[in-house]
């Protein structure tokens, strides 16, 4: 019998070669504490021999050692094409390739929690409570010390999604949702707000596109919302509209299953429960922090 660790890295390789081992949109990327890692979403009980592919720091040489604490608590695990964009509330950003974890680019942003990447080879990092910015790096500039090509005041920074369509950033903020234009000037660039709307609760958390393309989750604190960007309005999301301390929600764009997480009242940023909607139901990762939870599928 092949032993387990072999078996769990004879997994990994065949996800990284041969891009999955399950049909796409049964594939989760988790994360919350040290440890990123997909799972299969269709599982009722998971084990480690379940973990079809899994990243810490220490795993890619490019991030120094010094910087490993500073992915301590993962906040955000995006898909990339073949790679995943990570953050961290502890400071650290990284894009990160599957097939052998190299990282792609590295940096500090404090209390980062999200991020996309931007055209011209640029990623956008939300920097929340004490950074309270909204930071644009070059990704061919890595370094935990990497200057920022420009950044814009946003109290409590927690969500930032790159639209293709408008060429636009969506930002999300401690009250406020904002359309943003990237502005060359010369040889610089800067954010230039275009519209903002103010939220109908306090407290922005998750910022994410559901599965039609007009609508963007946003919750807050106390509630979830669809925002359409069509309409510039808020609507109460069917189901969860009311459920407090929503950190991550996502809609697939084809099964349209929803996949969320929610911190408990009592540990309030965290728990071991992954919970599904159309079908509902939940899935337990054992001894686990979860924080955010992403379908592993390209938008």
């Amino acid at each position: 019998m092949i032993p387990w660790h072999i078996r769990l890295t004879l997994a990994a390789l065949s996800l990284a070669f041969s891009g999955s081992l399950l049909p796409a949109g049964e594939r989760l990327i988790v994360c919350g504490g040290p440890e990123v890692f997909i799972i299969p979403a269709d599982a009722d009980k998971l084990t480690e021999m379940d973990r079809l592919w899994r990243w810490r720091a220490a795993d890619s040489p490019e991030i120094p050692a010094e910087m490993h604490a500073q992915f301590r608590t993962t906040d955000e695990c995006k898909p990339a094409g073949d790679s995943i964009l990570i953050t961290s509330s502890s400071g650290g950003v990284a894009l990160i390739r599957r097939k052998d974890r190299k990282c792609l680019f590295y940096t500090s942003a404090r209390n980062a929690h999200s991020a996309c990447l931007v055209p011209g080879e640029r990623v956008a990092v939300a920097s929340s409570h004490g950074g309270d910015e909204l930071l644009l790096f070059d990704l061919g500039r890595s370094g935990a010390k990497a200057a920022p090509l420009t950044r814009m005041k946003l109290d409590g920074a927690h969500g930032v999604l790159w639209d293709a369509g408008r060429k636009r950033l969506w930002a999300l903020g401690t009250t406020e949702l904002l359309l943003i234009e990237l502005r060359s000037k010369e040889q610089s660039v800067e954010f230039a707000v275009e519209k903002k709307w103010e939220l109908p609760t306090s407290g922005g958390h998750d910022l994410y596109p559901a599965a039609d393309p007009g609508i963007l989750f946003v919750t807050t604190i106390p509630r979830v919302y669809r925002f359409d960007t069509r309409e510039g309005a808020f609507a109460p999301q069917p189901t969860v509209a009311e459920e407090r301390h929503i950190k991550s929600i996502d809609q697939h764009p084809r099964t349209r299953q929803i996949a969320y997480h929610q911190g408990t009242d009592d540990k309030a940023w965290w728990s071991d429960t992954i919970r599904f909607l159309e079908p509902g139901r939940t899935l337990r990762v054992p001894e686990e922090r979860l924080y955010k939870v992403r379908w592993d599928v390209e938008r």
